[in-house]
């Protein structure tokens, strides 16, 4: 379970949260003044992010050696594809706000 807890009250009260996250597997949402700027969450959910990003990395590394492109060749199809999603998005807003009664 997501809990949320500020910064100054973590610690003082890091023990607990280390016990909740060990024994109820509890991720805990840091803020310092109204911001989440931490997390605290059990080692297998960090093992298993790093996992996938490193995954992740791992793929994106292969498909820029398989594609020959140049760095700003590669930029502009990035910013092309950013452009289609924002597209997208906007205009399934609009059909949101049109279908409104």
């Amino acid at each position: 379970m997501d809990k949320t807890i500020a910064a100054f009250e973590a610690r003082r009260q890091f023990g607990r949260i280390l016990q909740d996250v060990l024994s109820k597997g509890d991720n805990y949402l840091v803020e310092r003044h109204g911001e989440e700027v931490a997390a605290i969450v059990p080692m297998q959910v960090y093992r298993a992010w790093k996992e996938r990003r490193e995954e992740f990395f791992r793929s994106i590394r292969a498909a820029a050696e398989r594609s020959n492109l140049s760095e700003e060749e590669a930029m502009a199809l990035a910013e092309e594809a950013v452009q289609a999603v924002r597209a997208e998005e906007a205009r399934k807003s609009r059909e949101e706000v049109e279908a409104k009664p």
